[in-house]
């Protein structure tokens, strides 16, 4: 479905106009809700500062754990492999100094990848990415900004927050400061 445009979170219906030969198969939530508890459970071998954020997705502060475990990275990738071997399962994290970098990271690489957002490469990596693909750009805000001819990150970045603000209030700001990593 992804070379057809679809993306995670859609609903249905807008999957199937964009992909009409989708094969939608049966959830099984309790067996989701079973292996989140259990990635949940493998990521508190490492630190207790775990955040679920959906039934799919977490986000874990590493900061006072790689003097035991490594760098942020190194932490990834160990449970990366963890969750193979143990659980059967491929995840793909991002590493970052934020949470809204940590999660374009998650989403760079699929399946099964670490990518690494640091301060020095965060401009190289995020900068080009569509502003769609920003954490709470959904398609009003979406359709605001393009009609600003902002399209990339790395534009929103760029423009003046307190335009942004007074176009379209609190979130202009908030997504000005996502985009710039603050």
């Amino acid at each position: 479905a992804k070379p057809f445009g679809v993306k995670t979170g859609e609903s249905v219906l807008e999957a199937l106009k964009k992909c009409p030969g989708l094969t939608l198969v049966k959830p099984h939530r309790a067996q989701y809700g079973e292996y989140s508890r259990k990635l949940n459970a493998l990521y508190q071998r490492y630190t207790d500062r775990v955040e679920a954020a959906s039934i799919d997705e977490s986000f874990l502060d590493v900061t006072d754990c790689q003097a035991l475990f490594g760098s942020g990275e190194e932490i990834a990738n160990a449970l990366r492999k963890s969750a193979r071997e143990e659980l059967g399962l491929t995840i793909s994290v991002g590493v970052s100094f934020n949470k809204t970098f940590a999660k374009l990271g998650s989403d760079y690489k699929k399946p099964d990848a670490t990518t690494v957002i640091d301060s020095a490469n965060y401009r190289e990596i995020v900068f080009p990415l569509p502003v769609t693909d920003l954490l709470f750009v959904g398609q009003s805000a979406a359709a605001l900004l393009l009609g600003m001819r902002i399209r990339t990150i790395g534009d929103l970045a760029a423009a003046d927050r307190s335009l942004l603000v007074a176009r379209m209030g609190k979130i202009g700001g908030m997504l000005h400061d996502y985009a710039a990593g603050l």
